[in-house]
Parts: C-alpha cells; sequence; structure tokens
C-alpha cells in the first residue's frame, strides 16, 4: 500500500510539473509558488482518490470472505450430520411449541371442568359419589403439568370413574349369575351364560368356577396397576394406544413395538380405541389368566363377608408377583405407590347413580 501512495504522488507531481512548465501563460506562476505547494495539491487527490476507491476494496475482499464462509459452512453441515439434525430439532421443536400449548389448554379445560363440576378427590375420600366422567382417552397434555402432583391428580380423575363402571357391570353380572344359579330353570338365560362361561374361560356348567372369577378389580390396586405401567398416563403406550397395564400382543395389528424391545422378540404392548376398553381387557385378564388363581382365590376369602361389597387393594397386591418380571420388586413398586397416594381410599368409591333419562 506504502509503494502505491509513492507512485500515484510521482504520478501526479510529474503531470503537474509538465503542465506548468510547457505553459507559458503559467510559466510566472511556477516562479512565484513554491514546488510544495503543487505538491500539497496533488497530496489532496491522492487522498480523494484513496478514499473513493479504497471502501469498494474492503467490501469485496469482505464479500469473498462471506462467501467463503457460507462454502464452509455448508461443507461442514455435510460432514457433519448431526449439526443439521440439531438444527432440524430446534425447527422441529419450534414448530410444536403451538401445538404443545393447544395441548395444554386442553388438559387445564379439563381440570377447570371437574372443578366446575365439584368433581374433588378430597371429597371422594370422604364419601361422595363420583363423577360420571368417561373420556376416550388421556389428553396428550397431560405430560405438560409441571407439578407432578396435580398430575397424579388428573390420572386419577380419568381412570376412577372408568373403573367404578365397569366394576359396577361385572357387579350387575354377579348378583345376575346368582339369581339364576338359584333358579331351577334357565332356559331363558342360557345364551347370556355361554357368553360369561367363554368371556371368563370356564368349562359350561362349573358355575362355582364362573362365580370365582366373575368379580370385580379394586380401584386401588387398578390405579395403581396402572401408574406403574404408563407413568401416570405419560408412557408413548398411554398417549398412542391408551395402553394403560401393559399387557403384550403377539398381533401385529393389535399392538405397538418397544423402542428397547429385544430383536429376537415379537411381543408388542395391545393398543385401545378407549381407555375403557383397556380397563376391560386387564380385568378380563386378572380374571382368567392361570398367574392370577392365588389372587382370585384371596379375593373369593373377602367376598364370602360382602357379597356384593368392597375388596381391598392393599391387601391383595402381594398376589401379583407374576404380572411383571420384576416379580417381588414389583409387587413393593405397586404398594409404594398405594401407600404414598392413600388410593385405598378409592375402593369404597362409588358413581353418581345416573337419573332416568340422564346421559
Amino acid at each position: 500500500m506504502k509503494n502505491i501512495l509513492l507512485n500515484c504522488k510521482n504520478f501526479f507531481l510529474g503531470k503537474i510539473n509538465y503542465y506548468f512548465s510547457s505553459n507559458k501563460k503559467f510559466s510566472r506562476l511556477k516562479n512565484k509558488f513554491n514546488f510544495s505547494i503543487a505538491s500539497s495539491y496533488a497530496l489532496i487527490i491522492i487522498l480523494l482518490i484513496f478514499t473513493a476507491f479504497v471502501p469498494e476494496l474492503f467490501k469485496s475482499t469482505n464479500n469473498l470472505k462471506i462467501g467463503t464462509n457460507r462454502s464452509e459452512m455448508e461443507g461442514s453441515l455435510k460432514q457433519n450430520p448431526s449439526i443439521d439434525r440439531m438444527m432440524s430439532k430446534k425447527k422441529l421443536f419450534e414448530n410444536n411449541a403451538q401445538n404443545e400449548s393447544l395441548e395444554y389448554q386442553q388438559v387445564t379445560s379439563l381440570i377447570n371442568l371437574f372443578e366446575k363440576n365439584g368433581y374433588n378427590l378430597d371429597k371422594v375420600r370422604e364419601g361422595e359419589p363420583v363423577a360420571n366422567f368417561f373420556l376416550a382417552k388421556f389428553p396428550q397434555g397431560i405430560n405438560n403439568i409441571d407439578n407432578f402432583e396435580i398430575r397424579k391428580k388428573v390420572f386419577i380423575q380419568i381412570l376412577l370413574p372408568i373403573v367404578l363402571s365397569e366394576n359396577q357391570k361385572i357387579i350387575d353380572d354377579r348378583r345376575k349369575l346368582i339369581g339364576i344359579m338359584n333358579k331351577k330353570s334357565y332356559k331363558k338365560e342360557q345364551q347370556w351364560l355361554s357368553d360369561k362361561f367363554e368371556q371368563y374361560k370356564v368349562k359350561p356348567g362349573n358355575y362355582k368356577e364362573l362365580l370365582l372369577r366373575m368379580d370385580i378389580v379394586p380401584p386401588s390396586l387398578a390405579i395403581a396397576q396402572a401408574a406403574y405401567e404408563s407413568g401416570w398416563g405419560t408412557s408413548r403406550f398411554a398417549i398412542e394406544g391408551n395402553a394403560l397395564f401393559g399387557q403384550w400382543s403377539w398381533k401385529s395389528s393389535e399392538g405397538m413395538v418397544p423402542w428397547d424391545r429385544p430383536d429376537d422378540s415379537t411381543y408388542q404392548i395391545s393398543k385401545f380405541n378407549e381407555i375403557r376398553y383397556a380397563v376391560n381387557a386387564y380385568k378380563n385378564n386378572l380374571n382368567t389368566h392361570v398367574f392370577y388363581d392365588e389372587f382370585r382365590k384371596q379375593r373369593a376369602k373377602q367376598r364370602v363377608f360382602k357379597p356384593f361389597g368392597n375388596i381391598s387393594g392393599p391387601k391383595l397386591v402381594g398376589y401379583l408377583h407374576k404380572y411383571s418380571t420384576k416379580g417381588d420388586d414389583y409387587i413393593l413398586g405397586l404398594k409404594k405407590i398405594i401407600d404414598q397416594n392413600s388410593l385405598g381410599d378409592f375402593d369404597k368409591a362409588a358413581l353418581v347413580v345416573k337419573r332416568s333419562g340422564s346421559i
């Protein structure tokens, strides 16, 4: 740069000297004015040219650097896909922010609906009946509830009415079966009996075994197992397939594949269109599978003194060690959930009696 400026200075000084020496009119000016003044004018001209063209030079150089940096960044993304994935995840997160907000609004609206209708678990514990709210599925916004106690409360409020409703169906069937057993003839109920023998997987004519299996699952036990298996309704299986109890299926059209399933396994987690269907399948499992023979026998002992009354879940939880491969640890986990959340209080709960013509 120093050499450039020097060359420019010499060039312009030469031109000025030539001009003044060749023009007779200004020959006298050459004698009058000192050559240093002409040099000053030359420097001013040089500075003007430098000011006009140098910024453009820097601008071109800067553009070249930006283009180079952009090319380097694109090359880096190609060489390091993880950066591209991170940027894609960030964009996806931003796009999903609005949806998550709507999901959270849905669950808060549900909480407000419960409160507006007086559906309060503390009141249920004191003996008030449970409102007839039957949701088809858990709201996805339940994952967005930061307060764990509130999340558990909503989970119980959603599941409890459905468990009680399914239990009431079993009690009604049990009453009907006892009535039939006390009759001498039951030809009119033959088809109903055939369906029940098939449902409970009992040999036709074995009424004693049918009565043993046709019984409720205490709400405390159902809620505890659902909470344990579904992470209080927040698991992928619960949200996407109403799979609350971790039941397995080997039919590809009826289940969801666990992400951590071993490569040599073919089982799936059963999915259901509604929560009610999941609860129904869970109760049929406990009432029919050979693994739970002892569970049913212990339940029958309680039933002797309460033909249609309540059954204690805490007293039966110890007979479900075969439900999970965790065995005794699974039982300890269930007991902890029941005790910490006082779920035994809900074994005495009952639904609000529907009035004639109510929905």
